[in-house]
C-alpha cells in the first residue's frame, strides 16, 4: 500500500522556464505527493527537468501544432491518469507547468473537502476571480474513489475540463471554488483567438443553452469584439454532444440565467 494522499499530474510542452519552479513547489507540499509530468514532446529541457524532480515522467512524441484547448489536450493529461490508476492515492491533482502553490495548498484543499463532502474543488490563482461551481481546470482537485468511477479519466471531446464538474453536479455531487486559497502563475493567462473559439465549441460539446451561451459571447465581446465573435463561432459548429450530461447541462444553465437576470434586476 502506497499510502500517498494526492497523485499529481503536471502536463507540460517545452516549459523549461517555469517547470522547475512549479515543481519545487509541488515537492514543499505538506502533503505526501506522488507526481507524474507528462512531457508532451518537448524539445528543450523540460524532460530533464522534470527527471530530477518527479516520481514518474511520461514522454510522448513530438506534434508541431500546440494542443492547448484543444480535444487531443485530453489525452496528454490522461496519460499521467495512466499512472497514477496503478497507484494508492485518495485525490487526484491537475496542474500546468506554469503554476507555483504554497505549501499548505494540496493539504487545505483536500482537508476542505473531506469536511464538506467535495469531490472535486480548486482554489483561485492570484488576479483572477473564479465563480464558486467553476474549479479551475490547473489547480483543481478530485476525489479519486469519485474519479473512477467516471473512468478515471478526461474525455476526449471539447469541453473536458468542465464536463467532470457538471457530471458532479448532475450526480448531486459537491463541487467548490476555495477563493481564500491563491496560488501563482508564472505567466498572465490570455484570451487568444483560438482559445475564444475552442471554448465556444466546448459550450456546444456541452450543451449549453443558447441564450447562456449568446450572453456569454456578448459579454467576453464587450471587452474583446474578435474573442466574442469567435466565442459564437465555435458554439455554432458541428461538434459531438456529451449524452449522459446533455439535459442537465441545458436546464441547469437556464436556471443560472434567471437567478443572475433577477439578481442584476433586484
Amino acid at each position: 500500500m502506497d499510502g500517498w494522499c494526492c497523485g499529481v499530474v503536471v502536463f507540460a510542452r517545452d516549459e523549461e522556464k517555469v517547470i522547475k519552479e512549479c515543481l519545487k513547489s509541488l515537492r514543499r507540499q505538506t502533503a505526501k505527493l506522488f507526481l507524474v509530468v507528462v512531457n508532451d514532446g518537448s524539445v528543450d529541457k523540460t524532460g530533464e527537468t522534470a527527471s530530477k524532480c518527479a516520481d514518474a515522467v511520461v514522454d510522448l512524441p513530438r506534434h508541431e501544432e500546440s494542443w492547448a484547448g484543444r480535444s487531443e489536450l485530453a489525452g496528454v493529461v490522461n496519460a499521467g491518469f495512466d499512472v497514477l490508476k496503478e497507484r494508492n492515492v485518495a485525490y487526484v491533482m491537475i496542474s500546468g507547468a506554469d503554476a507555483v502553490y504554497p505549501p499548505n495548498y494540496v493539504e487545505e484543499v483536500t482537508n476542505r473537502m473531506k469536511s464538506d463532502g467535495v469531490v472535486l474543488a480548486s482554489g483561485v490563482a492570484e488576479g483572477e476571480i473564479s465563480r464558486s461551481l467553476s474549479p479551475r481546470g490547473c489547480g483543481r482537485i478530485m476525489n479519486a474513489e469519485w474519479f473512477k468511477s467516471v473512468r478515471f479519466e478526461y474525455p476526449q471531446n471539447y469541453g473536458f475540463e468542465v464536463y467532470p464538474v457538471y457530471k458532479a453536479l448532475s450526480q448531486g455531487k459537491k463541487v467548490a471554488v476555495f477563493q481564500d486559497l491563491k496560488f501563482r502563475l508564472s505567466r498572465e493567462t490570455r484570451l487568444s483567438k483560438q482559445k475564444s473559439y475552442l471554448w465556444g465549441k466546448g459550450m456546444k460539446a456541452l450543451n449549453y443553452w443558447w441564450l447562456y451561451a449568446f450572453g456569454r459571447a456578448v459579454l467576453t465581446g464587450l471587452r474583446h469584439p474578435v474573442a466574442g465573435y469567435l466565442m459564437l463561432k465555435g458554439y455554432l459548429s458541428k461538434v459531438s454532444l456529451y449524452d449522459d450530461i446533455r439535459e442537465f447541462v441545458h436546464d441547469f444553465q437556464k436556471k443560472t440565467f434567471f437567478k443572475r437576470l433577477r439578481e442584476v434586476l433586484f
